[in-house]
């Protein structure tokens, strides 16, 4: 059995943007996670599945440090889970929206960016 942990547009306000008035003035994103494992037990222990409050606070000190781009927010967002979650790892898909750019003219709801990271069944899963 799967284990499906997301996280659904959690919005906040980050230095991110090509531009440093973008950085400057913090934009505002949404971002969701999804988080797919294997549990190694089924029970009602919160150590034996993925902390959601956990993954949104490496999320909101993630997106304290500047940065350019949303892709490499993203992929630093997936690879620190990568890093911190436990053995059974499946898939890891992470989305951010901008909904505000530099360009004038441009009329979208949002922009944005998706990756994705699925792990092969080893021995350990």
């Amino acid at each position: 059995m799967l284990t499906t942990i997301f996280i659904d547009q959690l919005q906040i306000h980050a230095p991110i943007g090509w531009y440093e008035e973008e950085r400057a003035n913090k934009v505002g994103l949404a971002i969701s996670v999804r988080v797919k494992f294997e549990p190694s037990v089924l029970n009602d222990e919160l150590n034996k599945t993925i902390d959601y409050g956990l993954i949104t606070s490496w999320i909101l000190s993630l997106c304290d440090t500047p940065t350019k781009l949303l892709e490499t927010l993203a992929e630093n967002i997936l690879t620190h889970i990568e890093k911190e979650v436990p053995i059974g790892l499946v898939h890891v898909w992470v989305g951010i929206r901008k909904s505000q750019i530099q360009s004038r003219g441009i009329l979208a709801i949002a922009h944005g960016v998706e990756v994705e990271q699925t792990y092969p069944k080893t021995q350990d899963n």
